[in-house]
């Protein structure tokens, strides 16, 4: 599948010195209605600058699914799972977690990963 980036920010991959977990990957495909796509980009806007800032993030990108408009894929690599749980309790993604489903035609699929 084909994916057109739609926002994107980048960050310098911090290692970690203390922790040999492994980093992971998660991918989220989330399908908007299409009333709401303007809506949408503005509200998940927040949650990329902040999360593409966090400590032991490497990548943390929002891309649009090419001849699909209202079809987005977020696409998170982190240091490893303490940085997950940081991001888990930060107001910018309890805010998403809050809010998501309201621009949603249905739930998120989340594919959770090893590196």
């Amino acid at each position: 599948m084909l994916w057109r980036l739609y926002r994107h920010h980048r960050v310098g991959y911090q290692s970690a010195s203390t922790n040999n977990r492994g980093s992971k990957v998660i991918n989220a495909a989330l399908h908007v209605k299409p009333e709401l796509t303007t809506q949408y980009e503005a509200f998940i806007h927040e949650l990329v600058v902040n999360s593409s800032q966090e400590p032991g993030n490497g990548f943390y990108g929002h891309f649009k699914q090419l001849g699909h408009d209202h079809d987005y894929e977020i696409i998170e690599h982190w240091q490893d799972q303490a940085a997950v749980d940081f991001h888990n309790k930060t107001p910018h993604f309890q805010n998403f977690l809050a809010h998501i489903n309201e621009y949603l035609i249905t739930e998120p699929e989340i594919t959770r990963m090893d590196h």
